[in-house]
């Protein structure tokens, strides 16, 4: 049986946190946050955690939303 970072590097991420964004696209959580509070950017939210799906982020970078 594989250990799990093994198995995640084969794993294609769907949902980034807001962190990730901001690293991604070069804005600060801050500015992320203000755009998700907005409801500029699409997110949902499992409890108190805040993720993005994949297609957004790629709208976000300027690319399509082609998966």
């Amino acid at each position: 049986m594989k250990k799990s970072n093994e198995m995640s590097s084969t794993v294609e991420k769907r949902f980034f946190t807001v962190a990730e964004v901001a690293l991604v696209t070069g804005l600060t959580e801050a500015s992320i946050r203000a755009r998700l509070q907005r409801g500029e950017i699409k997110h949902i939210k499992i409890g108190r955690r805040v993720l993005i799906c994949k297609k957004v982020l790629n709208l976000l970078i300027g690319g399509n939303d082609d998966e």
